[in-house]
């Protein structure tokens, strides 16, 4: 008896595995290598500016919010102070 319980199967992998361009294949393999490590140093070196992103974004708006709380105090002070100059009128 044969070992295998289908033996078509088996002549059918065989075939497929003799059907490999293994050229090809290899190349495509060496050239998808050789984009992921060129990719892998510009992922490390862009990786800080993502992570500091979170940062900047509230620095940000910690600075528009003290410059907002600036403007309302200098126009509430400025709208109290009495001017005690003359005012002229141009004709």
């Amino acid at each position: 008896m044969y070992p295998y319980s289908n033996p078509s199967l088996f002549s059918r992998g065989f075939q497929l595995l003799k059907s490999i361009k293994w050229n090809s294949l290899l190349d495509s393999t060496g050239k998808t290598l050789g984009v992921i490590n060129q990719a892998i140093p510009v992922f490390y070196q862009i990786k800080p500016l993502i992570g500091n992103a979170k940062t900047l974004f509230k620095i940000t708006n910690a600075i528009t919010q003290s410059s907002d709380s600036q403007s309302l105090e200098k126009t509430t002070v400025s709208s109290k102070s009495v001017s005690n100059s003359p005012i002229f009128f141009i004709e």
